[in-house]
């Protein structure tokens, strides 16, 4: 591991870094879901429309997914701590003009800058991760624990939205951001190493514009389905102009020296599958936030500070997940630990709404919700640890913006996906004057969920799999990365695998 800074009063505990880095990495997934309950506070003063507030609820996801994989390059040319440093500082700055934006353009840009602040100082969090944490079980357990941050943030951000805007005003919630965030620079150069040396990388320019305006639009395109529609030119022109991108993208990406992504990065079957499960767990937990929201407040009647303290406990099984994910997984193997967390999260759903919402219990949909989120952490556990098992350490930032995008890209997917579900079932019900309509979507959508979660539990104990490597693969340990993380974290010796890292 590097060495701290001279300024540094001496070693530090590899746990205070984690702390830091862990705190960061909190704040911009709170980011994402800040937004959610503070939703109708900000519309009342803003003057914000439906199509208003649902873009600057995205405009954060869309420029921090669009910029990853930039954001993974310039880490390893500017510095793991550096650009830590310079991504948190301007998160930090928007999210400061967020909370003083007088008109809703203004709170558009910032969270848009608060996404690019974001790409940066993600991909170098983990990376700086893995060099505060050298190979074995202390990092196997760091990275099952980094691995909820992502749902335990969203639930953060749910809390804190919800709390703010009613004892004071929408604003803090990003006031709050930005003065953690602060906080958290001041003690980047007393207690994170440098990292490796920067390298003078080239940065493919036209990689990076092809692959932000890529996902970038594909983005936008499914955040206009909730207000749109799947079959608008709204909807369907962006993501068509997405697809042709991603295709150029992944053609630009064979002709280049040093591409952003390379071609047979995502090849291995083990670590495409481990980011499906890192992709599947926000974007339950995003979905799941947002039904809820719905039902809670429209149809029951609550406050948003009644919906936000109505995911403290989910918060809280998160917390006692994290406290012993490192040791489950490293006991019981990636594989084992998804394939579990895919199963509850699918019981969770199913007693959200076929229990929950069926017969109008709000005590059967909080203990659905507090099953799905000890399935969802469970499952991102697992995921983060397979997602960047065998990955050279040179490789470290790319992985981080590959695993980050996944993260985000679930959100951005699954509302479009669950919300069209819900109106589609609530539309029918209405042309057939069934009573409690809009229930009756939300319902459908979460039993919808829960299928495909089922589904979900083949595919990952398919894919999961470890498998020996072949004949003329490498001698490294990503395709056997579950059996791999559980014996590093146990102080065995890894098998060797099939799968080049």
């Amino acid at each position: 591991m590097d060495a701290l800074p001279e300024t540094s009063a001496g070693p530090r505990s590899a746990w205070v870094g984690f702390a830091l880095l862990g705190a960061v990495q909190l704040l911009l997934n709170a980011s994402v879901s800040v937004t959610f309950a503070a939703g109708p506070a900000m519309q009342r003063e803003l003057g914000l429309g439906r199509v208003d507030l649902i873009l600057d609820s995205a405009a954060y996801g869309i420029s921090f997914s669009g910029l990853l994989l930039l954001g993974g390059r310039l880490t390893d040319r500017v510095g793991q701590r550096r650009l830590f440093t310079r991504g948190t500082a301007l998160f930090a700055l928007a999210s400061l003009a967020a909370a003083l934006a007088p008109v809703s353009h203004a709170v558009l840009a910032a969270r848009f800058l608060q996404g690019c602040g974001a790409a940066l100082a993600a991909p170098a969090a983990l990376s700086l991760l893995r060099v505060v944490f050298p190979e074995g079980r202390a990092r196997a357990v760091a990275l099952a624990r980094w691995g909820l941050l992502t749902s335990l943030g969203a639930a953060v951000g749910i809390v804190l939205s919800g709390a703010l805007s009613t004892w004071a005003n929408w604003r803090w919630s990003f006031g709050a951001l930005a003065s953690v965030a602060v906080a958290a620079l001041a003690f980047v150069r007393r207690t994170l190493p440098t990292g490796p040396a920067p390298a003078p990388v080239p940065v493919d320019l036209l990689g990076a514009v092809l692959g932000t305006l890529a996902l970038s639009t594909l983005g936008y395109g499914f955040v206009m389905v909730g207000p749109h529609g799947w079959s608008t030119a709204a909807v369907l022109g962006p993501l068509a102009l997405g697809a042709v991108l991603l295709a150029a993208f992944a053609a630009a990406q064979r002709r280049v020296a040093a591409p952003l992504l390379p071609p047979g990065f995502l090849a291995p079957r083990y670590r495409a599958t481990a980011l499906v499960c890192a992709l599947l767990g926000p974007a339950i937990g995003a979905a799941t936030a947002f039904l809820l929201a719905l039902w809670f407040q429209q149809v029951r009647g609550w406050s948003a500070l009644e919906n936000a303290l109505a995911f403290v406990p989910y918060s809280a099984v998160l917390v006692g997940v994290g406290l012993v994910a490192g040791r489950i997984v490293a006991r019981h193997g990636v594989r084992a630990v998804a394939v579990a967390g895919l199963a509850v999260i699918a019981a969770g759903l199913l007693l959200i709404g076929a229990v929950g919402l069926r017969t109008g219990s709000a005590a059967a949909v909080l203990a659905g919700l507090v099953v799905l989120s000890g399935g969802n952490g469970t499952l991102m556990s697992a995921a983060v640890v397979g997602a960047v098992s065998g990955v050279p350490e040179g490789r470290s930032a790319l992985a981080g913006a590959v695993v980050n995008t996944a993260i985000l890209a679930g959100p951005t997917i699954s509302l479009a996906l669950i919300s069209s579900a819900a109106d589609a079932r609530t539309a029918t019900l209405l042309a057939a004057d069934a009573p409690h309509a809009a229930t009756g979507g939300y319902a459908f959508a979460f039993e919808a969920a829960c299928a495909v979660f089922v589904l979900a539990t083949g595919l990952a104990w398919y894919g999961l799999a470890p498998h020996r490597r072949s004949r003329t693969a490498g001698p490294t340990a990503a395709g056997a990365a579950g059996r791999s993380a559980a014996d590093q974290a146990a102080g065995r010796r890894p098998q060797r695998s099939s799968t080049p890292a």
